[in-house]
Formats: C-alpha cells, sequence, structure tokens
C-alpha cells in the first residue's frame, strides 16, 4: 500500500492519465481518417481535454462521441473553409514562384505570413468550437480577438502544434510515437496555455451574467409602478380594487 502513497500515488496517476490520452489519441485518429471529418474531431478532443487538464470528472469516450456529434457540422463546415484557405495559398505560392518577374516573387513573402495567421487562427477556433455556441462567422472573428488578446499563449499553442509534426518529419523513429501520443500531447500542453483564456472568458461572463438580470429586474419594476400610476390616475378605487390591481399583476407574472 505504501506505493499509492507519496512518489507512488504520483507516478500512477502520471500513468493514468498517459493512458487517457494515449486512448483519446486512438479516438482522435480513427475519427480523422475521412480528413473531412477533422474540424469535429479536433473540437471534441479539446472537450475532452480541458476536462483531463481540469481533472474534471470525464468519461472519454462518451464525451468525446458527445461532442463530435454535437459539433460535426459546424466543425466540419470550418475546417473546410480554412482546409480551402490552405489550398488556395499554396496554390499562389506554386504560381508566383513559376513567374520570371522578379517584382511579382516578392509577393510570396506575403503567402508564408498570410499562412502563419490562418494557423494561429486554428489554434483557437476548435476550441472555441467546443466550448461556446458561436455561428461560423463569430467563431472565427473570436478566434482573431483571442490572438490580439493573448499573443504569448497564442504562440505557444502554435508551436505545440507544429513541433511534432517537424519532427515526425525530419525523424521517421518519431511516427509511432505520433500514432501514440502525437496529437493529445501537444493537445494538452496546448491546454496549459488556452486554459488560463478561457478561464478569464468564463469569469467575465459570470461578472456580466448577474449584472444583467439585476438590470432587467429593474426595468420590470419600473414598467411596473408606471402601469400602476396611469391606472390610479383613470380609476377612482378603494383599497380592495387596490389590493386586487395588485394580485392580478403578480398573477400575470407568475404566468409570464
Amino acid at each position: 500500500m505504501e506505493f499509492f502513497s507519496g512518489r507512488g500515488a504520483k507516478f500512477y496517476e502520471f500513468s493514468v492519465k498517459l493512458m487517457e490520452l494515449m486512448w483519446l489519441n486512438f479516438l482522435v485518429f480513427i475519427t480523422s481518417l475521412p480528413i473531412f471529418t477533422i474540424g469535429a474531431s479536433f473540437s471534441a478532443m479539446h472537450k475532452v481535454l480541458v476536462q483531463i487538464y481540469r481533472d474534471e470528472e470525464e468519461q472519454i469516450t462518451r464525451t468525446f462521441f458527445s461532442a463530435f456529434k454535437e459539433n460535426f457540422k459546424q466543425a466540419t463546415l470550418i475546417w473546410l473553409m480554412y482546409l480551402g484557405v490552405f489550398a488556395i495559398l499554396t496554390l499562389d505560392y506554386w504560381a508566383l514562384n513559376s513567374l520570371n518577374n522578379d517584382s511579382l516573387k516578392y509577393l510570396n513573402l506575403l503567402v508564408p505570413v498570410l499562412a502563419f495567421i490562418a494557423i494561429l487562427s486554428l489554434c483557437w477556433v476548435f476550441v472555441l468550437q467546443s466550448r461556446y455556441k458561436l455561428t461560423i462567422k463569430d467563431t472565427i472573428v473570436f478566434s482573431f480577438t483571442r490572438i490580439i488578446a493573448f499573443p504569448i499563449r497564442t504562440l505557444g499553442m502554435a508551436l505545440t502544434l507544429i513541433l511534432p509534426l517537424l519532427l515526425a518529419y525530419y525523424m521517421a523513429t518519431l511516427t509511432i510515437l505520433v500514432f501514440l501520443l502525437g496529437i493529445t500531447v501537444p493537445g494538452i500542453l496546448g491546454t496549459c496555455f488556452y486554459n488560463h483564456a478561457l478561464n478569464v472568458m468564463e469569469d467575465d461572463s459570470e461578472k456580466v451574467q448577474p449584472e444583467t438580470e439585476d438590470v432587467e429586474e429593474e426595468e420590470d419594476d419600473e414598467d411596473f409602478d408606471e402601469e400602476y400610476e396611469e391606472y390610479e390616475e383613470e380609476e377612482d378605487f378603494s383599497e380592495e380594487d387596490d389590493e386586487e390591481y395588485i394580485e392580478e399583476e403578480e398573477k400575470s407574472e407568475v404566468t409570464e
């Protein structure tokens, strides 16, 4: 039993987390094979990764496929849009390279910059898709605002996304590691960067929500007072009528 205390307990927790990441990596890999489903797969992955990172109660398989199904349509459309952008940028790069006009070749410097900006946006898009119910336009716009609001964390997220791919490309021996942990380990490292941003956004939303509810309640009270004063001016009624009127108004509010 000494193993499950001190360092042994930490090693056990680490082993459990590692197995969870390996299983999640397998789910992401399998559901990404059709290529066009990568958007939904990565949205579901980020949903599970946040739960793992925050030590929340999670059922990996159920949570993953539930999020996959929920985000499938919109996440797939977003992914296909970004895939189209990268395809256009690639064709532009090849076309500009093939031209003999030296002045136009300088435009090739712009293509990698645009591609890098698109990658930075892509780092946020599926994180936001997994957490918030937004339109496609709002999700993409919000991803660019997150780049501006959290530039250092966004660069860290991009590094965790690109570095494993580069290592696997130049070191064939790491291909098996990419298959086992090459998606979710960079993902959980990326979670270390964006979890703080999510906490900030969630705290801000919680602060705004009670204020808006208080304002709505005050407006309702003001409307009731105005209606009551108007009714009192028009009618000369007794205290019993006054009480009946208030009871009717309260009943109408309850039914609404």
